[in-house]
């Protein structure tokens, strides 16, 4: 059983012209904390504070989180467009830090996303827990996936039927992906849905479309 937090998901939307500056700190305080669960170097691509009009998701553990069943990954996507010039910049210093970049379509993807197939209660087995798409998903990562750990994008944006979950105009750039453990083992689970080497480990980069000036960055670790 996994000590997984409250998924928790926040869609910033902010602008300079907000008035309710108390959301504004609340939020802000949200993602410093989600930062903070992290190891500095894990979370060093991110920008230091939110941006205005910008989104993320995190699902990194909160005090008195929720005991969850299953394999669950502990992370932060935040996304944002960018204007040109911004983008231009962001995107020149992120190509020059990856040396591992991909499609969002790449048929050879290693995905990383929460999975419970099978579970125990009081001694009664329930297998097939999970959509046949993700067992699908599971099987492949462990049969075809050769790239580098990155999560699987599950987010309402940029949504789209490809390996990855996102449009094709999207580039994936992952900036450093190790396999170990790097949080405490009280929020690690075992899990069936990745190859022995990358059972758990850690994937930080970006996602980056030229088409939209859309930057996308995460950290999964798990």
């Amino acid at each position: 059983m996994k000590n997984l937090l409250l998924i928790f998901i926040v869609s910033t939307f902010l602008c300079g012209s907000c008035q309710n500056s108390d959301f504004k700190k609340r939020i802000q305080t949200d993602y410093e904390q989600s930062l903070q669960f992290f190891k500095t170097e894990m979370v060093s691509h991110f920008p230091v504070t939110i941006p205005d009009s910008s989104s993320y998701r995190s699902s990194a553990p909160i005090k008195d989180d929720l005991k969850l069943f299953g394999f669950g990954v502990d992370g932060i996507l935040l996304w944002k467009t960018y204007s040109e010039s911004q983008y231009e910049e962001i995107s020149s210093k992120f190509i020059k830090l990856s040396n591992n970049f991909y499609s969002s379509n790449d048929s050879a993807l290693l995905l990383v996303f929460s999975y419970c197939n099978e579970i125990e209660i009081d001694g009664e087995v329930f297998d097939n827990q999970e959509p046949l798409e993700r067992q699908e998903l599971a099987r492949h990562n462990l049969t075809t996936a050769t790239s580098l750990p990155i999560p699987l994008f599950e987010m309402d944006d940029h949504k789209c039927n490809t390996m990855s979950g996102l449009t094709k105009d999207f580039i994936i750039y992952v900036l450093e992906a190790k396999p170990g453990r790097y949080i405490d083992d009280s929020y690690l689970e075992e899990c069936d849905c990745l190859p022995e080497k990358w059972k758990h480990g850690y994937s930080k980069g970006v996602a980056m479309s030229d088409e939209k000036q859309v930057v996308i960055y995460w950290i999964s670790v798990w």
